[in-house]
């Protein structure tokens, strides 16, 4: 769990960014926001990857109904609260409104209307095709204009060609975190800290990745989360070590979703005197384990899962691995199709753990006992 001190030299490390005249750029932890536009911009991306208990839950249902995501309530009611550990909020120039779902984009307007601040409409097509990509590059290309009116001045190719080089390097190196010698908790504390610095994360002397060895967890029964994130405030990762399991892969956003997003240096070198823009829009082309990816999303998802599994226990010699499907209360994406992912993993002879949630904590006894029964299976 991060704790506070963490908290406040993120604060300071933001206040001095926007001391050198630089923007926060805020949004809504979901994928396929071009970060490296905002970076090339000269400003800063900060991912709202906060969660929040029930104090948060009830203030953002002062806004929305409660049969709003859980996450998206958290979001409104940071902004409500203001707890004194999330003070950075206050720096915060733009948020950018987009539509990974209807709790995004409800959340994001109420978030830029209620609490004074500015907002950047970022929209993602929900179909993966041609149409899909000449849609999404438009967005794009619109995006760099606000980007620009803001800053005052063009950006140009070379600047968003070396920020694109930039992620792709920061990418390719968190994404060995996931086969370090240390718990599910310790590696999602590693890349919570590392959406939220982006780059500058591995300028940091005390963040290290620098592990070879494989996993030696011992006693523990080993599972992959899949599904919904796992975000700052939220303890689940710990109930689930304390009934004896670990988290062995984070098949999530906020984990090897994001992290495993990376270009061939080969490729990324031949296309340097092209247009950027192509470059972003084959980045979104090859997204295909987002929710976003229809209709074929369910079909990526159960390769991807079963390949994991695979990997793992060729690569560590592990033979038993389960699998738990991490669903935040009220996340159409993820709560729809939860039976049939399971129906399918199981078909495959997997164990399957649906798991569907706020963020009340009256909730964790039930929780904790499911968790410890689906352990005992495996």
């Amino acid at each position: 769990m991060v704790d506070l001190e963490f908290f406040l030299e993120y604060y300071e490390f933001l206040k001095q960014e926007k001391e050198k005249g630089k923007k926060i750029i805020a949004y809504m932890s979901h994928d396929n926001i071009p970060e490296e536009l905002i970076d090339a911009a000269g400003f800063i991306p900060l991912r709202l990857i906060f969660s929040g208990n029930d104090e948060l839950m009830d203030r953002g249902a002062d806004y929305l109904p409660t049969s709003t995501c859980s996450f998206a309530l958290s979001t409104i009611g940071l902004f409500s609260v203001k707890p004194n550990k999330y003070r950075f909020l206050d720096l915060i120039d733009y948020l950018i409104v987009s539509n990974h779902c209807v709790s995004d984009i409800c959340s994001s307007e109420i978030i830029c209307k209620y609490f004074d601040i500015p907002r950047i409409d970022f929209y993602v097509p929900y179909i993966l095709s041609e149409n899909g990509l000449k849609y999404y590059r438009l967005e794009l290309i619109e995006f760099k204009k606000k980007l620009e009116e803001i800053r005052g001045s063009s950006i140009s190719n070379e600047d968003i060609i070396n920020s694109i080089e930039k992620y792709n390097k920061f990418r390719k190196n968190i994404s060995k975190i996931k086969y370090l010698d240390i718990s599910g908790s310790d590696k999602l504390e590693l890349y919570q800290k590392a959406l939220l610095y982006g780059p500058k994360i591995l300028e940091l002397r005390d963040f290290n990745i620098n592990n070879d060895g494989q996993i030696k967890i011992k006693n523990k029964k080993n599972v992959i989360l899949t599904g919904c994130s796992i975000f700052l405030g939220d303890d689940l990762i710990e109930i689930i070590e304390e009934g004896g399991g670990n988290v062995i892969f984070l098949d999530t956003w906020v984990g090897d979703v994001y992290f495993s997003q990376t270009l061939e240096d080969n490729w990324l070198d031949q296309q340097k005197e092209n247009d950027p823009f192509d470059i972003l829009t084959e980045m979104f082309n090859r997204n295909t384990y987002t929710d976003h990816v229809v209709p074929n999303f369910m079909e990526y998802k159960i390769k991807k899962i079963v390949s994991i599994i695979n990997n793992l226990k060729e690569k560590l010699g592990i033979s038993n691995i389960g699998v738990i499907n991490h669903i935040i209360k009220f996340c159409d994406h993820m709560s729809l199709p939860r039976e049939q992912l399971k129906e399918k993993l199981q078909a495959k002879n997997y164990f399957v753990l649906n798991i569907e949630r706020d963020y009340a904590r009256a909730s964790h006894g039930q929780l904790s006992t499911r968790i410890e029964a689906f352990l005992e299976m495996i």
